[in-house]
């Protein structure tokens, strides 16, 4: 193992705590929990410490690590007995070297009073050693306590510490907001897990689509409209883009910031809850991962529906469609989601439901189109859905034990519905 350059660190991090070699750290966290129960003693404090799981961050570089170990102060999770805050500095020019410092953290449960307290133990691997991390973090771990992982970047396609410490977890967290390479990220994920996966998956922008997930369902809640469940014959989905940059001689580049992953999980979930299977074959099948736009067209066990055409005459098609477009709204974070539409025909009635996000605003107005053309609006609340709620989302996660069937589901159905792309 590489010994860390303690004499000559390569980074300052005021915010990790205590610069020490890796081989002191239990001895200085011992020394800090002494401290802490000093102070409790003088002061009215109450110190709660909770042993329940390792949390493992690992964070691809100083920045994004800084911004995970801020994170952690609004998170309010007493199940938290030991954060390891990973960073693999990856960059050439790195030489090996392995740096640790150590804090003792905590936050407030119900007031200042009473106080939840938890380790936090930072690694900065560089250079050869970021190839040994798992091996190196071992001896860290609080014993006979479930890892949680947390992965913050796209995961690795090649054998890496990400395969081995996913093996060693008991969930492995990810938030695909912030992936680089989506599309393929998410296929990926989908391929390294299966029914007899020992490692459970999540998601934090699977939270995120929550209360998409429930407006739509909630439509169908109304007896009224629960015939035309089984009639929907057509999805449209739209996704938040920014703005394109400008090239020097003034044209338009195709480089807006694009991740679709909220909608590619939404049309999973709504493929999975009707009962759809795509098409693969069918010729007007749409695959853009540049601009973010798809279209999937697909069979029905439920037999052939009836179609409006232009003309009015009543059509007849096994088949339905379900589409991703992007929408250019640059004050929203790309991928945001910002209008699901369902149509649906029975018994030669039309009916629209439709989910339209208020200019970027945190609320949406649902509405129905009834074949006598009323329209039945209310103006909803989307709750969590801002990405600003992180701390909340991953607090969640770490609430559950066990896998989330329904978002791995998904995630397989991502995969086929990305098979023919990769």
């Amino acid at each position: 193992m590489t010994k860390a350059s303690f004499e000559q660190p390569g980074k300052n991090l005021a915010w990790a705590g205590k610069l020490v070699r890796m081989e002191e750290a239990e001895e200085v966290l011992t020394s800090l929990w002494h401290l802490s129960a000093d102070n409790v003693r003088i002061s009215q404090n109450v110190n709660v410490r909770a042993s329940v799981l390792n949390f493992v961050i690992c964070a691809p570089d100083v920045e994004s690590a800084q911004r995970a170990s801020s994170l952690l102060r609004d998170l309010c999770s007493t199940h938290i007995a030991r954060v390891i805050l990973l960073i693999l500095d990856s960059s050439e020019s790195a030489p090996t070297d392995v740096s640790t410092w150590v804090t003792l953290r905590s936050f407030p449960i119900i007031s200042d009073i009473m106080r939840h307290n938890f380790e936090q133990i930072t690694l900065r691997l560089a250079g050869p050693a970021i190839h040994s991390a798992a091996t190196i973090i071992q001896p860290l771990f609080k014993p006979d306590l479930p890892i949680y992982l947390w992965w913050l970047a796209d995961p690795p396609h090649e054998t890496s510490a990400f395969t081995y410490l996913a093996g060693i977890s008991s969930r492995v967290i990810v938030d695909s907001d912030h992936f680089t390479r989506p599309e393929q990220s998410l296929a990926h994920l989908a391929s390294m897990i299966g029914n007899a996966s020992p490692w459970a998956l999540s998601d934090l922008n699977w939270g995120r689509i929550t209360p998409w997930r429930q407006l739509i369902a909630q439509f169908f809640d109304v007896p009224e409209y629960q015939q035309y469940l089984s009639g929907i014959y057509r999805i449209e989905i739209e996704h938040a883009v920014s703005t394109p940059q400008t090239t020097p001689e003034g044209n338009k580049e195709a480089s807006y910031q694009i991740n679709p992953t909220r909608a590619l999980m939404l049309s999973a979930w709504l493929l999975r809850s009707l009962s759809w299977e795509i098409d693969h074959n069918h010729q007007r099948n749409v695959h853009n991962t540049a601009t973010g736009e798809h279209t999937w067209y697909t069979s029905h066990s439920t037999g052939k529906l009836p179609i409006p055409t232009a003309d009015g005459i009543i059509a007849h098609s096994g088949f339905g469609s379900i589409s991703i477009r992007p929408r250019l709204q640059p004050e929203l974070p790309p991928g945001t989601l910002c209008l699901v539409r369902l149509l649906s025909t029975v018994d030669n009635k039309h009916v629209t439901f439709t989910i339209d996000r208020a200019d970027g605003a945190d609320h949406a107005l649902t509405s129905v189109e009834l074949p006598e053309g009323t329209r039945h609006q209310r103006t909803v609340s989307l709750g969590q859905d801002s990405a600003d709620v992180a701390s909340t989302l991953l607090h969640d996660e770490l609430e559950i034990v066990g896998h989330d069937r329904q978002y791995e589901a998904a995630l397989n159905e991502i995969y086929d519905l990305l098979v023919e792309e990769q």
